[in-house]
């Protein structure tokens, strides 16, 4: 009893902080999940009568694929910056202080600008009367400006950008956590750096692997804005069709359950990652 005395009066100033938090966000979800199960009239009007209709409709081949696309993407995602983040993090560990300080300032740099001006610049760049194509046709390397925009491809790279500072950082803090005796000890039985590379940095930092693969995958989901501006709404996504449906569509009960339905999607993906950095617990103590 003293035990949980003494616990509970540790944990008493945090208590508020949960009960906000539990508000904040509680409230607003069932709030959402409640909506998914009504349905609207011609006009549009929420109508307070309990129906399965919405996610029956979720089901549809079309909105099928939209949640395909929407996966798509973030699976791209997160493997495009884990590609680029990588090297980039496990070489910043290896700077020294003054420089790994400097390096991570950058890293961090682009969360002081915002996401929709980054977006913005890509629209610059990329444009037929962009920067880009501006230099290539100055330079006669191509005769006609190159059609870079609305493309699949084009919100990748946008959403890829906007969300490989997240990657870096958490591999970032994976690397730098490893324990160099481990390294020095496959280095003194003989192995090169590519095999201890492959068979004692990699398997240590897969939790951080994992953590930023969940912190890229979640948020590319409804990043609406991206695929709106470099995309040009050609491929939906399920950002595009959740704010198409509550602005254009007035059928908010319908937008609730697909944000449900990525509510799922995005679990599935943190039972998948708690299991990943378990098993890995588990094999190395």
């Amino acid at each position: 009893m003293k035990a949980k005395a003494k616990s509970l009066k540790k944990n008493a100033p945090a208590i508020p902080i949960l009960v906000w938090i539990g508000f904040l966000v509680g409230v607003p979800l069932i709030f959402v999940v409640v909506l998914s199960f009504l349905s609207r009239d011609n006009l549009g009007n929420i109508v307070f009568k309990f129906s399965l209709d919405n996610y029956k409709r979720m089901f549809d081949p079309i909105y099928l694929r939209v949640f395909a696309n929407s996966f798509l993407l973030a699976i791209l995602t997160g493997f495009i910056t884990l590609i680029i983040g990588y090297p980039v993090a496990y070489f910043t560990t290896r700077l020294k202080a003054k420089k790994r300080s400097f390096v991570t300032a950058l890293i961090v740099l682009p969360f002081w600008v915002s996401s929709l001006l980054r977006t913005y610049g890509w629209v610059i760049l990329l444009g037929k009367t962009g920067l880009i194509n501006n230099v290539l046709v100055g330079l006669n390397i191509i005769d006609q400006p190159l059609n870079m925009m609305y493309k699949f491809s084009t919100t990748l790279i946008g959403t890829a950008y906007m969300l490989i500072p997240f990657m870096i950082i958490a591999v970032y803090n994976s690397v730098d956590k490893l324990d160099r005796s481990l390294l020095e000890a496959s280095y003194d039985l003989g192995a090169g750096k590519w095999k201890t590379f492959f068979n004692i940095t990699l398997p240590l930092t897969i939790p951080g692997i994992s953590g930023g693969f969940t912190l890229v995958f979640i948020p590319s989901l409804g990043m609406f804005f991206v695929s709106d501006l470099l995309g040009g709404g050609r491929t939906v996504f399920l950002g595009n069709l959740i704010n198409t449906q509550v602005t254009r569509g007035r059928n908010r009960p319908l937008a609730a359950a697909f944000s449900v339905g990525m509510i799922v999607l995005v679990v599935l993906v943190l039972l998948i990652y708690n299991r990943v950095t378990k098993n890995k617990g588990r094999e190395l103590f």
